[in-house]
């Protein structure tokens, strides 16, 4: 049963023994461990982690900082990729555990051990089902009600292309419905509705945090924002006609057999993805009171075998974000009063 926040009940449960609307947590001192742990009240506190395939591979660094820095969310809402590593954060896994997982992908041959090809790929290059089953075992068949931090998935309903939220139900499902980038995976069929990438409806997922009652909203956010991606396409657009003209049996090679070469069908519907993701991406950042940048103008989407390259940029773009991030959570004066 939810609780209520100024008269709006919150659709996230309240972990025991504690209280969602300035709940009381015990903190070390200003989150530097310099402190004996008090006993203060904070605000509720929401983490928003963006879609981005493999760059999203970035929040890893994120969680990193924030768990060294004695911060931990009451809510966690994940967009695509962003909802597969906060499905793992929800459950408990440390960052130590999460980037084990990663590494393990590490390398061509190990970014394929994640790939499972359709016979007859109709609906998608891939059915995502060694993905969907290997992030099953990992939450131990866990349901949305059975995780250690509540956590909300965006997916989109192919029928009207609008969001839906997951909070019930099997998490593993909710995840391979939110991670199902169209042309690339099939669509993840529940409860008789089919669902493509939750990142095209809601690239990243700060206005729900709101919504669920949170006070202050961390946004880790792995996407180009709108306003450089003009300067991002016009330096691709140089390096391309660079490339072609130094080296043009590679440049033909390249255009010939690469699925995501400039001008490919998938290339092409990932512009297309990103026109629509632009706008939303944009209001998104502008409602979350501390945005984490993580993102890099040199990567692709699909480079799961670079992993620490990603881990590395969010753990830095999260300490320099770190000092508005801490002053953004104002623990009152704790009272001497013993609680019953």
């Amino acid at each position: 049963m939810g609780n209520s926040r100024n008269g709006v009940k919150t659709r996230f449960p309240a972990r025991r023994g504690e209280k969602r609307k300035r709940q009381k947590t015990s903190l070390p001192g200003f989150f530097a461990g310099t402190f004996s742990p008090l006993s203060v009240q904070r605000p509720v506190i929401g983490v928003a982690l963006s879609c981005g395939g493999a760059k999203g591979l970035a929040h890893l660094g994120v969680i990193r900082v924030l768990r060294e820095s004695g911060i931990e969310p009451d809510i966690i809402a994940g967009s695509s990729m962003g909802a597969y590593v906060g499905a793992l954060w929800a459950k408990g896994y440390d960052p130590d555990e999460m980037e084990k997982m990663a590494m393990e992908c590490s390398g061509l041959i190990g970014a394929l051990k994640l790939a499972d090809p359709k016979l007859w790929p109709v609906r998608g290059l891939l059915k995502g089902k060694i993905i969907e089953e290997g992030l099953r075992k990992r939450l131990k068949f866990a349901k949305f009600k059975e995780l250690r931090i509540p956590l909300i998935i965006s997916g989109t309903d192919l029928d009207n292309l609008e969001t839906h939220w997951f909070d019930q139900g099997d998490v593993a499902s909710a995840v391979r419905a939110s991670c199902g980038l169209p042309g690339i995976f099939a669509p993840k069929k529940i409860r008789g509705k089919n669902y493509v990438d939750g990142g095209i409806a809601a690239p990243l997922p700060v206005e729900k945090l709101r919504q669920m009652g949170a006070d202050i909203v961390i946004a880790s956010n792995v996407m180009v924002p709108p306003e450089e991606r003009n300067n991002l396409d016009q330096r691709s657009k140089t390096l391309r006609r660079r490339f072609a003209k130094k080296h043009p049996i590679l440049n033909f090679l390249n255009q010939t057999f690469n699925p995501f070469s400039f001008g490919s069908g998938l290339q092409v519907l990932d512009r297309c993805v990103q026109v629509g993701q632009a706008r939303r991406l944009s209001f998104s950042l502008k409602q979350a009171d501390i945005v984490i940048n993580a993102y890099s103008f040199h990567s692709r989407w699909y480079e799961f075998y670079k992993p620490q390259r990603f881990i590395e940029l969010g753990y830095r773009s999260t300490l320099d974000s770190l000092p508005a991030i801490l002053s953004s959570i104002h623990p009152t004066t704790p009272k001497t009063s013993i609680d019953s």
